[in-house]
Order: structure tokens, then sequence, then C-alpha cells
């Protein structure tokens, strides 16, 4: 596990959020084959195995979550591909920590992050997120961490819905 690095949002004035990010394994070899099977051959048994290496390699990080959840990806890739990826993987993370899950984010932008520019990366991912009722510990599941715009902009959303602690994790790291 490279990638593991925490840091802290301040969306609203005064109220600080940590934000952990969590890169499990480098995006090559069985990893990799994993998610773009998941993505782009709707071999949906897969994100059971992506959700295993999760909890297998990150299970420490549940013992003190609330509620897990996942960067959503544009509606037109939903259309495309007949599933949301990253939010197959948390359902089954979430089923086998035995934490609820809840769609909490909306994405707000429509450009695709896949083959976009690093600075378009950076630029393009736009979340609101549902208010919480009180304070909790967040997960926040993807499939893969790049240049971490995408979990930047989800940790930023749900720091002003009032997230005490966000934590965002992905199987895979570019």
């Amino acid at each position: 596990m490279e990638l593991h690095r925490t840091e802290v949002c301040e969306p609203i004035e005064g109220i600080l959020t940590p934000v952990t990010y969590i890169g499990i394994l480098r995006h090559e070899g069985v990893i990799r084959e994993l998610i773009l099977g998941l993505k782009y051959q709707h071999q949906t048994s897969h994100a059971r195995l992506l959700a295993r290496i999760v909890v297998d390699l990150c299970g420490d990080v549940f013992s003190t979550c609330d509620l897990i959840t996942w960067a959503p990806t544009t509606d037109v890739r939903i259309r495309e591909r007949g599933l949301d990826h990253a939010e197959q993987i948390a359902r089954h993370v979430s089923v086998m920590v035995k934490i609820p899950t809840k769609k909490l984010l909306r994405r707000t932008n429509v450009g695709a992050q896949t083959g976009s520019s690093r600075q378009d990366r950076l630029d393009r991912p736009h979340f609101v997120a549902r208010p919480l009722r009180r304070p909790l510990v967040v997960v926040v599941i993807d499939d893969v961490v790049t240049t971490g715009a995408t979990f930047h902009a989800a940790a930023n959303a749900l720091a002003l819905a009032g997230a005490a602690h966000v934590v965002c994790i992905a199987p895979s790291r570019a």
C-alpha cells in the first residue's frame, strides 16, 4: 500500500475535516485486468474480488467507519456500461464489513476522466453531497486513483455536508 496520504479540508470556516487517501495496489497485472473487466466487459464478479482486496488490505479502516459510499461515475458512463463500477465495489465492501452503504454523492460534471489530460483530470470532477444529519466517518470507494482529483472533489463535498472524517480508498493506483 504505497499511496497513503492524509490532509485536512476546511470547507466551512473553522471546521477541519481530516481526509485520508489510500491507493492499494499498482494498476498493473491482475488488478488492472479485474478493473478493466468490471468497467468494460461487464464482469460484475470482479467487483467482489476488488472489494475483497480492499477489505483484506485496509480492514482496520472500517473499525471507525459509520457509512460507506462511492465516487459515482457520470450518467453517460452508467448508461454505456449498464452499471456504476465504483458502486458495485462499495456495495460488496459494505456487505463484507457489515457497515451500511448509501449514495451520498452526485456528480455534477459530464466529462470523463478516462483519456483526459492531467490538467483536465484535476479540474473536472465536481460533486454535491447529501447533507449529513450528524458528523460521520465516511469511506469513499472508487476503482483507481490516478491524480487524486476525484477523491479530492468527493472529500470536499462530504466535508461541506458535515462529515467528521473522510477516508478515500481505491483498490488500484496509477
